[in-house]
C-alpha cells in the first residue's frame, strides 16, 4: 500500500472536496516548486478531487485493509504473545507457589500520522524562520497594530485573487486549439504571454499544428482549480498550480478528457498595476 493521501494533506477520510482544496492550498503555501513535498501535495490533490480517481483510491486503501486484517487473523500466536497466556498454578499442591500475573501483550506504538508529523516540522519551520526574521532585521515590529495587520491582509488578499483569477483564465486560451484554426489560435496566446514565452510556442507551433492537423485535433481546456504557492517580495511574480481538464477530439477516436495539473510562471505586465501574463508553465509529467 502506498502512503495515505489523506494523512498527507492532513484531512479525514470523509473529508469533502472543499475541505481538500483548502488542506492543499495551505500544504503548498510558499513551497517551492522543487521541493520534493509539492509534487506530493499536488498529486495527492490530483487524485482526491477528481471523483473517479477517489473512488477508486477509497476501493484501494479499504481492500487493503481488509487484507491486513485477514492476514493478521490467519497467523498462530507468536512465542512472545503464547508466554504471555498466565499458567494456572495449584496453590493446593505446592503452598509456597504464587500464581503468575499475565503479562499484556505490547502493541504497536502509535504515534503521530504521517500528515502530522509534515504538519508539525513545516510548523515549526516557519515559526523558526520568524524568530530569524524578527531578530536579525533592526527596525522590524514582532506585533504590528491591528490597522496595520489589516491593512497587509487585505492587500495579500487581493493579489491572491487576482493571480488565481489570472491563472484560472488564460488556461482556455493558452491550451486550447483547433486544427482548423491554428494560426488564430497562435495569436490568441499571445495575448496572455511574456514575448519570451510568445517566441517560445512560436518555434514550437509549427510542429504542434502538423501533429494537430494530420489526427484533426481540437482541444478545449478549462481549469478546475487552483492554488497560490508563491509571490515573489516584489509582488511582481507568482507561482500558481492549477488544476486542468483538457477534452480531446481526435479523427476516428472517441472524445476523452486528460486531468492534469500544472505549475505557472505569472509576472506583472508593466509593474504592480499591470495585468498577470504567463511566463513558463510545467505540467505534472514534466515539473521536477
Amino acid at each position: 500500500m502506498s502512503a495515505n493521501l489523506y494523512d498527507l494533506l492532513n484531512v479525514d477520510e470523509s473529508a469533502t472536496p472543499d475541505e481538500i482544496r483548502v488542506a492543499w492550498k495551505a500544504a503548498i503555501a510558499d513551497l517551492d516548486p522543487s521541493d520534493r513535498r509539492f509534487r506530493a501535495y499536488n498529486d495527492a490533490a490530483g487524485v482526491l478531487l477528481d471523483d473517479g480517481k477517489r473512488a477508486s483510491y477509497d476501493a484501494e486503501l479499504a481492500q487493503g485493509r481488509l487484507d491486513a486484517e485477514q492476514e493478521v487473523e490467519s497467523e498462530p500466536p507468536s512465542a512472545a504473545v503464547t508466554a504471555a497466556i498466565p499458567v494456572k498454578v495449584d496453590l493446593a499442591d505446592d503452598p509456597k507457589a504464587v500464581e503468575p500475573k499475565a503479562v499484556e501483550p505490547r502493541g504497536p506504538r502509535v504515534g503521530p500520522s504521517t500528515g502530522a508529523l509534515i504538519g508539525t516540522g513545516v510548523a515549526a519551520g516557519l515559526a523558526l524562520l520568524l524568530a530569524l526574521v524578527v531578530v536579525l532585521l533592526p527596525g522590524v515590529r514582532a506585533d504590528p497594530s491591528p490597522k496595520d495587520a489589516a491593512k497587509q491582509a487585505l492587500s495579500q488578499d487581493r493579489t491572491t485573487l487576482a493571480v488565481e483569477s489570472a491563472a484560472e483564465q488564460l488556461v482556455a486560451p493558452v491550451l486550447s486549439y483547433n486544427h482548423k484554426t491554428m494560426d488564430a489560435d497562435l495569436e490568441r496566446l499571445k495575448g496572455y504571454v511574456t514575448d519570451q514565452m510568445a517566441d517560445k510556442q512560436s518555434k514550437a507551433w509549427p510542429e504542434i499544428t502538423k501533429e494537430a492537423q494530420a489526427q484533426q485535433i481540437v482541444v478545449e481546456a478549462t481549469a478546475t482549480g487552483t492554488a497560490l504557492a508563491r509571490i515573489d517580495p516584489d509582488g511582481n511574480r507568482a507561482t500558481v498550480v492549477v488544476f486542468i481538464d483538457q477534452y480531446v477530439q481526435k479523427k476516428s477516436a472517441e472524445p476523452f478528457v486528460l486531468k492534469m495539473w500544472a505549475t505557472l510562471l505569472l509576472v506583472r505586465d508593466g509593474g504592480d498595476d499591470g495585468r498577470w501574463l504567463l511566463d513558463d508553465l510545467c505540467t505534472d509529467d514534466s515539473c521536477s
